[in-house]
């Protein structure tokens, strides 16, 4: 038997290209400046999880008060994320500076959203998979996309390295635990467990709190 776990309206993460297309949330690639490009993964992940929520919930409008999601205006907003969530020389890559810059973005903005953070380092301090799970499971069921910092993709080749994606879904059952990923406006599945299991530098999990 299997149990799958998802977003209540993952559609609202839907972006229209400028092309007319649809894209499944945003791509860093539509930053203008090449070093924004090239770096952006956790600004724009940050930027798709806020403005998921502040579709669904009134009392989160502030976070993204755009009336349309179209790339041109997105993108503008992806930009002012960046200038809370912002990467250094090596990225984005502590999950300090993806949870401070969002904290410092969602209290300017007189919303109360705290970042919950689960560290999964390499060595013997790192949580064990079922703790995980469990963490990827209560951001999905307070319907939060949950931001995926992948410092190495182990055996998963779908997965690119030293980069932050969004978890939409939650699969367990005889096929394992798969979670679905939501990357540069397309989604696809892979199994945690064996990214837990080969990755050698792991990263960790960040979902947004309401807090009254």
């Amino acid at each position: 038997m299997k149990h799958i776990l998802s977003l209540s309206r993952p559609q609202a993460m839907d972006i229209r290209r400028r092309d007319g297309g649809r894209s499944h949330g945003a791509d860093q690639d539509w930053y203008s400046l090449p070093w924004r490009q090239r770096a952006g993964c956790g600004p724009t992940t940050a930027s798709v999880q806020m403005a998921y929520l502040a579709c669904l919930r009134p009392s989160l409008a502030a976070l993204c008060p755009l009336e349309g999601r179209e790339q041109g205006t997105f993108t503008a907003y992806m930009d002012q994320v960046w200038e809370y969530v912002t990467p250094g020389d090596h990225g984005l890559n502590r999950l300090e500076m993806y949870t401070g810059g969002v904290a410092r973005f969602c209290g300017e903005r007189g919303v109360r959203l705290v970042p919950r953070a689960l560290e999964v380092p390499a060595g013997p301090g790192r949580p064990g998979f079922d703790r995980c799970v469990s963490f990827i499971r209560a951001g999905l069921e307070s319907d939060c996309p949950v931001a995926f910092l992948n410092l190495d993709s182990g055996d998963v080749e779908a997965l690119d390295k030293w980069h932050w994606v969004l978890l939409s879904a939650l699969e367990e059952g005889d096929r394992g635990t798969l979670v679905t990923v939501v990357d540069s406006g397309k989604t696809f599945p892979i199994d945690l467990k064996l990214w837990y299991d080969t990755a050698r530098d792991l990263g960790g999990f960040v979902w947004l709190e309401e807090v009254h």
